[in-house]
């Protein structure tokens, strides 16, 4: 059962489990409109109180997942008063994507260019066809990547981060790969099929658990020194968990666990 909404830039479905968001703007590249920062917020901020879903897939229309920010409107921002809450916008979605408590994977195709190196970095799984683009290119328009800058830097690194900041160059999927902006590289052709090969990976999982493990990872991020408590409290509460018994007693009694495990094709 498929139910979906499209609007004049954002395509929503519901495949079973799995909920599709799909940038909707190809005449413009999949530029990120302030319209379409805010209906993305919106989305992904509605997410939790969405019981059927499990997974999000995050993609774009057309020739290119997402050229970055729409230059047509940061051109005019600054005079029309809007630059401060564009900005803002933009934090806030990525934002929103990065707490989003259901594991966010990124289908990226074609080219990411800019912001869209953000839309990504803030995803959990990130697969990429292997002629895709991408690019940190704002210091070549006299800009910084300063609202992804720190998403970037969580995802590849200080090091990488600044290279590539600094060249404002395009680079290829393979190096995408070896700095760690992406986890798998495919051809163009597979592409669907490894997203749905990832979906069903985390439909096998505990749905809580998996809520538990993106807040784990953000938690040891933000304060490192806090790991040993946040881990052993995150194994005693496992373990005492319906999920966590479940788990482990269908793997002792050799059978599948309650949950459901068997995901949508969502090509």
């Amino acid at each position: 059962m498929i139910d979906s909404l499209r609007s004049a830039e954002l395509t929503i479905e519901q495949a079973g489990l799995v909920r599709r968001v799909t940038l909707n703007r190809p005449e413009r590249r999949n530029a990120l409109s302030r319209s379409l920062v805010g209906s993305l917020r919106q989305v992904f901020a509605a997410l939790p109180d969405h019981d059927e879903a499990r997974v999000v897939v995050i993609a774009g229309e057309g020739p290119v997942f997402c050229a970055g920010g729409d230059i047509r409107e940061f051109a005019a921002s600054a005079e029309d008063g809007n630059a401060r809450s564009d900005a803002e916008g933009l934090v806030d979605l990525l934002a929103t994507i990065a707490v989003c408590p259901l594991p966010v994977v990124a289908r990226v195709h074609g080219a990411a260019f800019g912001g869209a190196v953000g839309l990504i970095a803030a995803a959990d799984i990130v697969i990429t066809a292997d002629d895709t683009k991408f690019s940190l290119s704002e210091a070549r328009l006299g800009m910084a990547p300063a609202v992804v800058g720190p998403y970037v830097v969580a995802a590849i690194g200080a090091r990488a981060a600044l290279a590539h900041m600094l060249l404002a160059a395009p680079f290829d999927a393979p190096e995408a790969l070896r700095i760690g902006l992406v986890h798998r590289v495919v051809p163009a052709g597979e592409l669907d099929t490894a997203v749905n090969e990832a979906v069903a990976n985390l439909l096998w999982c505990a749905p809580g658990a998996l809520h538990r493990i993106k807040r784990l990872c953000r938690q040891l991020v933000a304060d490192p020194a806090a790991a040993r408590d946040l881990t052993v409290d995150l194994l005693v509460e496992r373990l005492g968990s319906d999920e966590g018994q479940e788990g482990l007693r269908a793997f002792l009694e050799k059978r599948l666990p309650a949950w459901e495990v068997n995901g949508p094709d969502v090509s």
